[in-house]
């Protein structure tokens, strides 16, 4: 990564590639070819490039896009093989493409074929603006998927919040553990809309969806279960 130090006055433009898989079967080389690839075609010369193995349930920290998104500048270019490597939702991608939009910044984007010229001009709009609406078509089938999703559990007997696990030693931590895994699929769809922690804790309460110990959620409370839940190992990439 860059050292965040460059003046946005004055520097010397650059051109950064973003490379990103989520599991071992899949290549970084292979994304690096066809950015080469793509730049010897359009007499492009890359001055950095970013590559992460990490599955795009990872935070953006930690998936060093918002290191990238500080360090960019007016002018630099940004390029991905293809959108799905900037976020894992529709939503976080128009996010990070608004913020790029904003530093005008141009973005490539290979496989889809988009080039966004870093320019708030009309086609970018248009761009956006079909983006946002995609974007929002999303949150809303994800907010149905997980209501649906509750309504579903509850139907068939399955316990979203047990106030009757024992607090003693192992058996805590694995009913903490297994609690924590009732809950993966609602908030994951949550987090996915884009909503914050603080957001979280209040929908949980509105859904009725009850904490551990009965009552309703608090801030630290749900802190401690996506802490229980980023720690176990996940099944998707």
């Amino acid at each position: 990564m860059a050292n965040g130090k460059r003046s946005s006055e004055g520097s010397t433009p650059k051109v950064y590639a973003y490379l990103r898989v989520s599991t071992v079967k899949q290549d970084l080389e292979n994304q690096m070819i066809e950015i080469e690839g793509y730049c010897s075609k359009h007499g492009i010369k890359i001055d950095e490039t970013i590559k992460v193995e990490l599955s795009s349930r990872k935070s953006r920290k930690e998936r060093l896009i918002d290191g990238l998104l500080h360090d960019l500048r007016t002018g630099d270019t940004l390029i991905v093989v293809e959108l799905s490597r900037l976020g894992r939702s529709l939503v976080e991608v128009v996010d990070t493409v608004n913020t790029l939009i904003k530093k005008q910044v141009k973005f490539i984007c290979i496989k889809q074929a988009m080039v966004i010229n870093g320019r708030n001009d009309m086609a970018t709009k248009m761009m956006i603006g079909m983006f946002s609406l995609l974007a929002e078509i999303e949150r809303d089938l994800i907010s149905e998927r997980t209501k649906s999703g509750l309504v579903r559990a509850r139907a068939e007997g399955k316990i979203l919040g047990n106030p009757n696990f024992k607090l003693t030693n192992e058996k805590y931590r694995q009913g903490a553990q297994e609690f924590a895994e009732t809950l993966r699929p609602v908030l994951e769809g949550l987090k996915a809309q884009g909503y914050s922690q603080r957001n979280m804790v209040d929908e949980l309460n509105k859904l009725g969806v009850k904490a551990r110990l009965g009552g309703e959620w608090s801030l630290i409370q749900l802190q401690n279960v996506l802490k229980r839940l980023n720690a176990a190992p996940s099944i998707e990439p």
